[in-house]
């Protein structure tokens, strides 16, 4: 099951936060994720991405 939905925005393990784009997995079975971060498509494991905490904006 994924951890992960389309639009869900996500912390890679090196600290750089994206947005989950596409969500697959390898012939091996593991789940890989195409995170956006500037414009750029990084492909990871997800193991490697942790959800990114929500702000509450006051108004």
């Amino acid at each position: 099951m994924k951890k992960f939905a389309l639009g869900d925005v996500v912390n890679s393990d090196k600290g750089r936060r994206g947005v989950v784009r596409a969500a697959f997995r390898s012939r091996d079975g593991q789940q890989f994720y195409a995170v956006e971060k500037d414009g750029a498509m990084d492909y990871l494991e997800e193991d490697r991405l942790t959800p990114a905490p929500r702000v509450e904006l006051a108004a």
